[in-house]
């Protein structure tokens, strides 16, 4: 039976299987709204106030107007955490334009939700994708230009995402690597990316169309401290099946090789030693409290249950 977890709605916390929200929410009918997806490891929130701050950046691109304090929104997340018991846990912070009607106007939605989820997960792709790697495609569906809906933006609308995972589904596949509106590498259906050829990490740039990734910030860092050099560059398709390793990453997904793309493998055709070598640090720096936020730690009064 599914445990009935507490979830963080517009200021109370109600069991998971009561918790809703209006039909006329414009993140239901519109995909109107931001999200932040974010993990615990043993007590820490990892990179919580990397996350909030993308937040409230995403909030004020779309012009929406947070109805909390980043701080009081930070201690709102980590009371979730608390009252549910969690230490070791997956969050989806939620923050949509609110409740209007059926115009797309957002005047019409004077009051924001705001939504905590917290509860146990597995990787993306499973813990044993780590080990084996993943089997790829190059996606038809390309991400959208820069010029339109950013996917800077951690909006709720992933249908672009959608379409890409299911032609890896078609094709029997794990994941679908896309390429943004000039025919480059973008990244993959919900994780950012990484080649590696001859000890030298490359990785899109902000501008082919990709998120700009809270892990892949941390991976580029680590990278980096490990004595890796990391250039983000445009890769084509070409270079992206001639080069040693692949990687994803992403707070889900976490740290996750490719093995093949189309059919072909990459590099040797198992995961690669650089990027087994990043997965190993980055498992244990995401349980250190100095890249992250304990639970305990209390920024403000915790808000009431409804």
């Amino acid at each position: 039976m599914t445990k009935n977890y507490l979830v963080y709605v517009n200021g109370g916390f109600i069991p998971s299987q009561e918790a809703s929200v209006s039909v006329f929410d414009h993140g239901l009918l519109y995909g109107d709204g931001i999200f932040e997806g974010i993990r615990v490891y043993d007590g820490v929130v990892f990179q919580l106030d990397a996350h909030l701050t993308r937040l409230y950046q995403d909030a004020k691109a779309i012009r929406l107007a947070m109805p909390l304090a980043k701080k009081a929104l930070e201690e709102a997340v980590l009371e979730t955490l608390r009252r549910n018991k969690l230490v070791n846990a997956y969050i989806r912070l939620v923050v949509t334009r609110g409740t209007g009607d059926l115009g797309l106007n957002p005047r019409k939605c004077p009051h924001p939700t705001v939504i905590i989820i917290a509860k146990p997960v597995d990787a993306l792709h499973g813990a044993e994708a780590k080990q084996r790697g993943l089997h790829t495609i190059i996606a038809a569906t390309r991400r959208h230009p820069v010029d339109t809906t950013s996917h800077e933006i951690k909006s709720l609308n992933y249908l672009n995402s959608i379409l890409a995972i299911l032609e890896a589904n078609t094709q029997g596949a794990d994941d679908a690597i896309m390429l943004d509106s000039r025919g480059f590498v973008a990244e993959a259906t919900g994780t950012t990316l990484f080649a590696v050829q001859n000890g030298q990490l490359y990785t899109p740039p902000l501008y082919a169309s990709i998120l700009d990734g809270i892990t892949r910030r941390f991976i580029i860092s680590l990278a980096r401290e490990l004595n890796y050099p990391v250039t983000e560059r445009d890769l084509t398709v070409f270079q992206l099946r001639n080069v040693d390793e692949i990687f994803l990453c992403g707070t889900m997904g976490e740290v996750v090789p490719v093995v093949s793309i189309d059919g072909q493998p990459v590099g040797v055709g198992k995961p690669g030693p650089i990027t087994r070598h990043l997965l190993e640090e980055y498992s244990q720096r995401v349980k250190d409290p100095q890249h992250g936020t304990p639970i305990q730690s209390r920024a403000a009064p915790a808000p009431k249950t409804m």
